[in-house]
């Protein structure tokens, strides 16, 4: 029995396999196999997305390419704002209702007051005001200049200023005293028709240059020898009149500016 055994069993040949050992292969294959179709589909994953991206620019470069190039927006004009001085007609003359502040901003309000073209100085004259080619007497003048609503006007006050000026005609020198004489004529004619609790000062603006100022002319007024006056409105503690009423006479289509005047001399007088 023990030789039939030995002659059943050949001692260089391999163990028979088991069922477990049999199945590893099969499953390495697999898991490799796994592997390689997860690494495809990324491969492809990323390829879609390379593609989806080129696609895209292309496209983003067609609407680039097809878009009308970019018009010009017209501009369209804004209307220029009215610089006009306020002006109101009281008798026979014209209030402008102006506003200036001086350096420090100090604020002051002021009626420019000029007499309608009906009455003008006489030519070289610093006394004499004609009236529809009429002279008219030097005792009646201030009551035919400062008309009662103007005088009424003057009652509320705070400062009252007498205004003399020049044709640009003749020397500077000369015309210039013609203009300081004309307001203090002026000064005369407020002084006798309101309260002496008033400060009155004289404003001598020289030599009025017609030309350079041309554009600025009201339809209404005279510039080439008017009567002038004005009064203060309002103005804040402290302020310098000289340049708020400097100030304030700019900037106007009706009105004359500093520019246009040789001097601007404020003196109080009262």
């Amino acid at each position: 029995m023990t030789d039939i055994l030995a002659k059943n069993v050949n001692p260089g040949s391999a163990q028979p396999l088991l069922a477990g050992d049999r199945e590893k292969p099969r499953e390495e294959k697999k898991r490799r196999a796994g592997i390689w179709l997860w690494i495809l589909a990324v491969l492809l994953f990323l390829a879609a997305l390379v593609e989806g991206a080129i696609l895209y620019a292309e496209r983003a470069a067609k609407k680039v390419e097809a878009a009308p190039a970019p018009q010009p927006v017209a501009v369209v004009p804004q209307p220029v704002a009215d610089k006009s001085a306020p002006k109101e007609r009281v008798e026979n003359a014209y209030f402008f209702r102006i506003d200036g502040k001086d350096a420090e901003g100090r604020s002051a309000s002021f009626d420019y007051i000029i007499v309608t073209s009906d009455f003008t100085w006489v030519k070289g004259s610093t006394v004499e005001v004609v009236s529809n080619d009429v002279v008219i007497p030097e005792e009646e003048t201030a009551d035919r200049i400062i008309t009662p609503k103007v005088r009424e006007s003057f009652a509320s006050a705070l400062d009252l200023i007498a205004v003399g000026l020049a044709s640009r005609e003749g020397d500077r020198e000369a015309e210039e005293a013609r203009a300081l004489a004309r307001a203090q004529t002026v000064a005369g004619w407020i002084s006798k028709v309101t309260d002496a609790s008033i400060p009155l000062w004289t404003l001598n603006l020289g030599q009025y240059d017609k030309e350079a100022c041309k554009a600025k002319e009201d339809a209404d007024s005279s510039y080439e020898r008017p009567v002038l006056l004005a009064s203060v409105r309002a103005r804040a503690e402290g302020v310098n009149l000289t340049e708020a009423f400097s100030d304030a006479l700019s900037g106007h289509d009706n009105l004359p500016s500093r520019d246009c005047y040789s001097q601007f001399d404020l003196v109080k007088i009262r």
